[in-house]
């Protein structure tokens, strides 16, 4: 992946200087302000609290946008969907101690996922340091292990020179997070002559001619290629690219959730979505490829689930930014650092086409044999997850932005949604963190005023982070929450049903002292109701008739927030689905299903 981290100098719009870099700066927190706005930076989700004051009050006289969130914790998510959306940086600010402490998470979920956040912290001032001061706490060692860069600047001359170093950091080859800590005194110092040094990571080496020979060989050898491509295509925004190179190649694609969108879902040669919830075919081809082009993955255990029995067949070749991902978890025959552009380039230079109809014929069979579980919106009046969002699909334009929390929902929507674009599809994959659809779709919101943003969200992961709701309608951010409710934490009862003899411990959601059948004629909590506490409008959908006209009204008007609960099948499964730890082989598509000898087929 390549960035341009030539980052903008201290002029303003109108060409003159900014004061940012002179001895006239007030304060470190107008430095601070004042490079942020030099840098780029147009949005800021915070939270305030007593070491981040200065830095607000500075903020408050700059062009950017705050936005305040309701918790630390959907500030960073905010600003990952900020980031997940545009490929730009995401910027979110916190105070000292908890505030600072409740960043950590989102920051690790954006180092497993690649995404470029700054994380800005306040702290206590610096003669208090290591002293155990009211809400002290060394947040750069604790986010040291989940950042690509943790620092705290303890002159502030260094302010300009650190956030700029910081955002090249964060944009550089595989993006990720980072983190400055600006101590109380640093924020209120007056530095006489502040630096401000540019910053520019080396990039990767780039792809040779002889390893574009190298993999053009190994091509013309293969008689069972497939492409198996992820997020650093859509980081490297190199999805045109992928597409063209499968074609030149007449070569099937499949991608991990990271990737999805960077192929449109139309495509002929796009076999789906790959790993544990991933499609039959696509998981057949990896595994049964006699080559593996892996492009911008990283292998992760929910794709490959037994190491050494993935593509165990298969010559692999893996092209990373990243050289540390490079045989990683799976021994690859032909590793290559490089920037996806420029491998791109190299490759599509080389590339002749591959006469590998049988292949193709082989896979469309197992995609007819197994095809992803479509469904209507439900039978006999009964709403099902996968018909919900089926028919939401149907409804969205091509450039709508899709965010999701973590559970069943969101395989769902991994499976059934049809993404025709990068960068409209936004999940928490590697972390896996509930709570992440609201606030995500927040700050995607944000930064596109103008775009359709929906929450497909779980109402156990919804409950974590329903206070959003509030960050909505302070500032007019018209997102959708399509809430797929089943009254369970759906993802851990499945699991629980299927390895612990449904022993059904703690996944439940419903109210037990309700009249009735609990979670259907009295879901808990009410969504419809709490969305009316924040000032949301809202309604509830319980059967498959009046799903299409309550769609239609949560999505009419682009600018107001909205909340659809729809109660779907208490216990309805995600399949396909292949056991921790298994490989495609053992493959379940159904209660009581197995895939029963995959391999006997032509291959």
């Amino acid at each position: 992946m390549k960035f341009d981290l030539n980052l903008p100098t201290c002029e303003n719009a109108t060409g003159a200087m900014s004061d940012a870099v002179t001895p006239l700066a007030a304060k470190g927190a107008d430095l601070i302000a004042r490079t942020l706005v030099d840098i780029g930076v147009t949005t800021v989700f915070c939270y305030p609290g007593g070491a981040n004051l200065e830095m607000l009050d500075a903020l408050s006289r700059v062009a950017i946008m705050l936005v305040r969130t309701e918790h630390e914790q959907g500030a960073v998510f905010a600003a990952q969907g900020y980031a997940r959306a545009t490929g730009r940086l995401g910027v979110c600010l916190a105070t000292s101690g908890p505030g600072a402490t409740n960043l950590v998470t989102g920051i690790a979920d954006a180092n497993s996922d690649s995404v470029p956040i700054l994380a800005i912290t306040g702290n206590v001032a610096t003669h208090w340091l290591g002293k155990n001061a009211f809400q002290e706490v060394d947040i750069v060692a604790v986010t040291k292990p989940v950042t690509k860069l943790a620092r705290q600047v303890r002159e502030a001359r260094e302010i300009p020179a650190a956030l700029r170093e910081a955002a090249a950091c964060a944009l550089a080859g595989r993006p990720g997070p980072v983190l400055v800590d600006f101590p109380k005194d640093i924020q209120q110092a007056r530095p006489e002559q502040p630096t401000d040094k540019r910053f520019a990571s080396p990039a990767p080496a780039g792809m040779t001619a002889d390893s574009a020979a190298r993999i053009a060989a190994l091509l013309a050898q293969s008689e069972r290629p497939v492409i198996y491509a992820g997020g650093g295509v859509i980081a490297s925004d190199t999805g045109a690219q992928l597409t063209a190179l499968a074609e030149k190649l007449n070569v099937p694609v499949a991608l991990t959730m990271m990737g999805l969108g960077a192929m449109a879902d139309d495509h002929p040669l796009l076999l789906g979505p790959l790993g544990m919830h991933g499609a039959y075919c696509a998981n057949v081809a990896v595994n049964e490829a006699d080559l593996v082009l892996a492009l911008g993955v990283r292998f992760d255990d929910r794709v490959i689930g037994n190491p050494a029995a993935f593509a165990r067949h298969a010559k692999i070749v893996h092209i990373d930014v990243d050289a540390g991902e490079i045989g990683k978890n799976k021994p690859v025959t032909l590793g290559v650092h490089a920037d996806l552009r420029d491998a791109f380039d190299g490759l599509l230079a080389v590339a002749q086409r591959r006469d590998v109809d049988s292949w193709h014929a082989y896979l469309r069979d197992r995609h007819e044999a197994h095809p992803l579980r479509a469904g209507d919106a439900g039978q006999a009046g009964t709403l099902t997850g996968v018909g919900v969002i089926t028919a939401l699909a149907a409804l969205l334009p091509a450039e709508a932005v899709v965010t999701t929390g973590v559970g069943q929902h969101q395989m769902w929507a991994m499976q059934h949604l049809k993404l025709r674009q990068a960068r409209t599809f936004l999940s928490s994959a590697g972390f896996g963190t509930m709570g992440f659809g609201l606030p995500a779709a927040i700050g995607a919101k944000a930064a596109l005023p103008d775009v359709p943003v929906i929450d497909i969200d779980g109402d156990g992961s919804l409950n974590m982070s329903v206070n959003e709701l509030s960050t909505c309608r302070r500032y007019g951010l018209g997102v959708k929450v399509l809430v797929i409710n089943n009254q369970w934490l759906g993802m851990v009862r499945q699991w629980q049903d299927m390895i612990y003899a449904k022993n059904r411990v703690a996944s439940s959601l419903v109210d037990p002292t309700a009249a009735g059948t609990p979670g259907e004629a009295h879901p808990y909590p009410d969504f419809v109701t709490i969305a009316a506490g924040y000032g949301v409008a809202g309604a509830r959908v319980t059967t498959a008739d009046a799903l299409p006209a309550a769609l239609a009204r949560m999505l009419a008007d682009p600018q107001e927030p909205y909340l659809l609960d729809v109660l779907v099948a208490r216990e309805d499964d995600v399949f396909p689905m292949i056991p921790a730890g298994k490989s495609y082989r053992d493959m379940v598509f159904g209660p009581g299903q197995a895939s029963g000898g995959i391999a006997q087929g032509a291959f």
